[in-house]
Parts: structure tokens; C-alpha cells; sequence
């Protein structure tokens, strides 16, 4: 092996080897797993901390709150409520990860997960836009430029809308705009 090859090889931008790269792959799918794991086994602490019964994660589940005689209850519900919200998009997150990642036939089993956990942080919280910029996101690996378009927009158009969505909208626009 000459000295340029060896040099390549040794600064780590040498062939990839098959192996390695199955090892990574492999070291990636389990940690997605540990954090799936870590989530779900949070979400239940949260709830069990917060009050929050199994069946809690509804659309009437803001109503629910403000309803609420207990103002401090009300208050520590609602934090709650934000965690378990925030932990839904992480676990979107993750199995959207591992539709992308991992084998073929798990893609569209991964992303329909990853739709419900979605679904159900945009129905635990309805006012923040981030579950629907992340069904946005879903909807450009399907080719579905009207649902995507769609969910960029209900992003927005909420009380704390998602930042990067308008952005991503303007992208979305441009590339339709080059496919006609």
C-alpha cells in the first residue's frame, strides 16, 4: 500500500467496511430502542406524578384543565401535560428515525407510529404547532405535497406556532413549483 493509501486509510476516509457499517447501524438501532423505552417508561412516571389517568390524552384534555376547581392542581397538571406532550414528539421523533434508518419493510410500519405519537402530542396541546410541523415532515417522505402543505400550515396557525415551519412552507412551495 502506497504512502497516499495509507495515509487515506489511517485519517478514517478509507473504504467503509461492510462490517463496521453493519455494527453502527446495529448500535444506532438499539439506542433508538433504549430511548423509545426510556420515553414510554417517562411518560408513565409523568403521569403518575402529575395525576394524569392512562385515558387522559384526548382533545378534551385542555378543556379538562381549565375546568379544573384546583388552580395549583390545574397548574401542576398542566406542566404535566407539557412534558408528556414534549416526550410524544420524541418518540415521533424516534420511530421516524427508524423508518428512515432501518429495513425496508419496517419504513411504513415506523412512520405510521411515528403519525400517532404525533397525533396525539397535536391532541394533547392543541395551541403548539411543532406535532404538525412533524406531520408536515412525514408527509414530503410519502410525496404528498398538498397534505404536506397542509400540515406546514396548521404549524402556523396556532398560538405558539412552530419556528422553523415557515421556512420549510417556502422550500415546500419552491419544490412543487420545480416539479411542474
Amino acid at each position: 500500500m502506497g504512502f497516499a493509501a495509507q495515509a487515506s486509510v489511517q485519517g478514517g476516509k478509507g473504504p467503509a467496511r461492510p462490517d463496521r457499517i453493519a455494527k453502527i447501524r446495529l448500535q444506532f438501532k438499539t439506542f433508538l430502542s433504549e430511548a423509545t423505552g426510556f420515553y414510554h417508561d417517562l411518560i408513565m412516571k409523568i403521569r403518575a406524578k402529575y395525576g394524569l389517568p392512562l385515558g387522559y390524552f384526548s382533545e378534551e384534555s385542555e378543556n379538562r384543565i381549565v375546568m379544573e376547581k384546583d388552580v395549583k392542581k390545574s397548574a401542576e397538571m398542566k406542566k404535566g401535560l407539557i412534558s408528556c406532550h414534549r416526550c410524544l414528539i420524541y418518540l415521533g421523533d424516534l420511530a421516524r428515525y427508524k423508518g428512515l434508518y432501518g429495513e425496508a419493510n419496517s419504513k411504513s410500519r415506523e412512520y405510521t407510529a411515528a403519525s400517532s405519537y404525533y397525533l396525539q402530542a397535536a391532541s394533547l396541546w392543541p395551541s403548539i404547532g411543532n406535532p404538525h410541523h412533524q406531520l408536515a415532515i412525514l408527509a414530503s417522505y410519502s410525496g404528498d405535497d398538498f397534505l404536506t402543505v397542509y400540515r406546514y400550515f396548521r404549524s402556523l396557525a396556532v398560538d405558539n406556532p412552530c419556528s422553523t415551519a415557515r421556512d420549510n412552507l417556502i422550500v415546500a412551495f419552491e419544490k412543487s413549483m420545480l416539479l411542474e
